[in-house]
C-alpha cells in the first residue's frame, strides 16, 4: 500500500480521499486480494486522521464490495479485477497528483466539450472535467443572487397545502395552475393572448424540442440561422430531420434567402439573437410572418430565451403576438433566470399543434415534478419572479458597465464592442494579427475558456473574425477583472 498525501484531496472530505486512495490500490492490485488492511486505529495514527474517518472509508468500501470484514480480524481486499498497472483505475483520480490543480492541455484534448480526453483502458474513453480561472462560455447564474428566502418560502407552503395534489401524476401537459400562471406572465410581459390549454411544460427546452420534432411534419426541412444557436443543428441531426442552413444579417434572419431554401420550418432567437445580441426590428418580424402564412404546414419556432434581460426601455413583444394564422411556436425556460438545476421549460403551442399533440402524443408523460411545478406557479403568483428579473436586470446592467471599462483599462486593441443591451454577453471585436484559432489556444494557457464568433458560423464569413464573445453570467468581479487582463496580454 503506498503513502497517500492529504494535502492533495483538493475538495474532496478526508474519508472520500482515504477511500478512493484504497479503493485504486485494490483495483491496481497493489493491495493484493486477501491482503489486511491496517487496522482502523493504525491508519487513523499514521495520517493523523480520526478513527471514524477511516471507519467511514472502510465502510464504503466493504459496501460496494472492495473489502471483505472479518469478525475480530479486520478487513481483508477482496479479489477484484485489476486495472493495469499505470493507469488510474478511479476516472479523473489520482493520489499521486494534486486533483484541484487544474489539467494540463494537449491538442489531443477537445477545445468544445470543456473535457479532456486521456488514456484508459483499451477501447475506452476517459474524460476528466478540465479548470479554468474564468469560463466565458458559461451561461450559468450569480448563485448568490438566488431569491432563496422567497423560494424557501413557496416551498414550504407548496409542502403545507398541496399534499394530495404532490403525490398524484401531473397532467401530461402540466399543472394547471403552472400553465395558467405562464400564461398570464406572458401577457404582462410578452404581449402574448394564449390559453393555458396550449400550453406543454417539459424538463428542458431540448425535452420539448425532441417533441416538437416528432409532432410537426417528418418530410419538413428546418431552416437554422447561420450564424446561429449550434445546439439547434445538433438536435436536428440527432432525430434525423433534414435541416439547412439560412444567412443572417443586421436584422436577422434574410427571408427572401429563407423563401429560396425549401425549409418549412425555421428557428429564430428574435428577442436578442443568440450570438449576435440584436433585437428583429418589426419590419423583418412581419416579413417572417408572410413566409410563414404562404404555405400550409409552414412554422416559426421562436426561442425566447434571456428576452427578459433587456437593459433599455421594455422588452419587444413576441413574435407570436403578432400572429394572426397561428403558425408561431413559442419557447422559453425558467433554468437562465432562476437556475439551472431547475430543468423546468415550457413550449406555447398553436390550437392546430395543440390538437395534434393531444390526439397523437399524449402518452407522454410530464417529465417535471408536481412539486416544482406547483412551486413556481406559487412563485409566479406572489410576484417573486417578476421583482427577481428587476433585480437581476438591474445588477446585470451595471456589472456590464464595469467589464466595458475594465475592457478598456486593460489596453485591449478593441475596435468594436456589441451586444451589450440585452443578455449577459459581450462581442468583443479586436484588432490583432491572430487567427481566432491561435486566440482561443493563447486564452487556453492562461487558463480563460472563450469563443469566438466564426465558431457560430456554418460558412466562413471574414467580417465575423477576430470577434471574442464574453459571457460574463456567473463571474465574480475579482475573477473578472483579472480575466481581463489576462486577456488583454494575449495581445500586448
Amino acid at each position: 500500500m503506498r503513502a497517500y498525501d492529504f494535502s492533495k484531496r483538493g475538495k474532496l472530505t478526508l474519508y472520500e480521499y482515504l477511500y478512493r486512495c484504497l479503493k485504486e490500490d485494490i483495483l491496481e492490485g497493489k493491495i493484493a486480494a486477501g491482503e489486511k488492511l491496517p487496522s482502523k486505529r493504525e491508519l487513523a495514527g499514521t495520517y493523523g486522521i480520526s478513527v471514524k474517518t477511516v471507519e467511514n472509508a472502510y465502510a464504503q468500501l466493504l459496501t460496494e464490495g472492495y473489502v471483505e470484514a472479518e469478525e475480530k480480524r479486520g478487513y481483508f481486499a477482496s479479489k477484484v479485477e485489476c486495472c493495469a498497472q499505470g493507469v488510474s483505475a478511479v476516472p479523473g483520480f489520482s493520489p499521486a497528483r494534486d486533483i484541484s490543480a487544474p489539467h494540463s492541455f494537449s491538442p489531443a484534448q477537445s477545445a468544445s466539450s470543456g473535457y479532456g480526453v486521456f488514456a484508459g483502458l483499451p477501447g475506452e474513453a476517459r474524460y476528466a472535467e478540465e479548470k479554468w480561472f474564468a469560463d466565458f462560455t458559461s451561461s450559468n447564474t450569480v448563485y448568490e443572487k438566488f431569491p432563496f428566502s422567497q423560494w424557501s418560502k413557496v416551498m414550504r407552503e407548496t409542502l403545507s397545502y398541496r399534499e394530495e395534489e404532490l403525490l398524484r401524476t401531473a397532467p401530461f401537459q402540466g399543472v394547471r395552475e403552472l400553465r395558467g400562471e405562464i400564461a398570464a406572465y406572458l401577457y404582462r410581459n410578452r404581449g402574448m393572448q394564449v390559453s393555458p390549454d396550449c400550453i406543454l411544460i417539459g424538463a428542458g427546452t431540448e425535452y420539448l424540442y425532441g417533441r416538437l420534432l416528432e409532432l410537426l411534419p417528418a418530410d419538413g426541412v428546418y431552416a437554422a440561422e447561420d450564424p446561429g444557436y449550434r445546439k439547434i443543428t445538433k438536435l436536428y441531426e440527432g432525430h434525423g430531420a433534414s435541416f439547412c442552413y439560412v444567412p443572417v444579417d443586421g436584422e436577422g434572419i434574410c427571408v427572401d434567402a429563407l423563401r429560396e431554401s425549401g425549409a418549412s420550418v425555421v428557428h429564430v432567437s428574435p428577442g436578442y439573437h443568440f450570438p449576435l445580441g440584436f433585437v428583429m426590428p418589426v419590419g423583418r418580424r412581419q416579413a417572417l410572418l408572410s413566409w410563414a402564412g404562404e404555405e400550409a404546414e409552414r412554422y416559426i419556432i421562436e426561442d425566447d430565451y434571456d428576452c427578459e434581460l433587456r437593459y433599455f426601455g421594455h422588452p419587444a413583444p413576441a413574435i407570436q403576438s403578432m400572429d394572426s394564422n397561428h403558425r408561431v411556436i413559442y419557447l422559453n425556460t425558467f433554468s437562465k433566470m432562476l437556475a439551472p438545476s431547475l430543468r423546468v421549460s415550457y413550449m406555447v403551442l398553436p390550437p392546430k399543434l395543440m390538437d395534434r399533440y393531444v390526439q397523437k402524443m399524449n402518452y407522454y408523460s410530464n417529465t417535471v415534478s408536481s412539486f416544482e411545478q406547483y412551486a413556481i406557479a406559487s412563485f409566479l403568483q406572489q410576484g417573486f419572479f417578476e421583482r427577481h428579473v428587476s433585480r437581476m436586470r438591474k445588477y446585470y446592467r451595471e456589472y456590464r458597465n464595469r467589464i466595458v471599462q475594465y475592457i478598456k483599462e486593460a489596453s485591449m486593441p478593441v475596435r468594436e464592442i456589441k451586444g451589450g443591451d440585452a443578455g449577459t454577453r459581450l462581442l468583443v471585436k479586436v484588432d490583432s494579427a491572430l487567427t481566432d484559432t491561435q486566440i482561443k489556444w493563447a486564452a487556453r494557457e492562461a487558463g480563460l475558456k472563450i469563443e469566438c464568433l466564426s465558431e457560430f458560423c456554418h460558412e466562413k464569413k471574414e467580417k465575423y473574425d477576430g470577434t471574442i464573445i464574453l459571457n460574463y453570467a456567473d463571474l465574480s468581479e475579482e475573477v473578472l477583472k483579472e480575466a481581463i487582463f489576462r486577456l488583454a496580454h494575449i495581445f500586448a
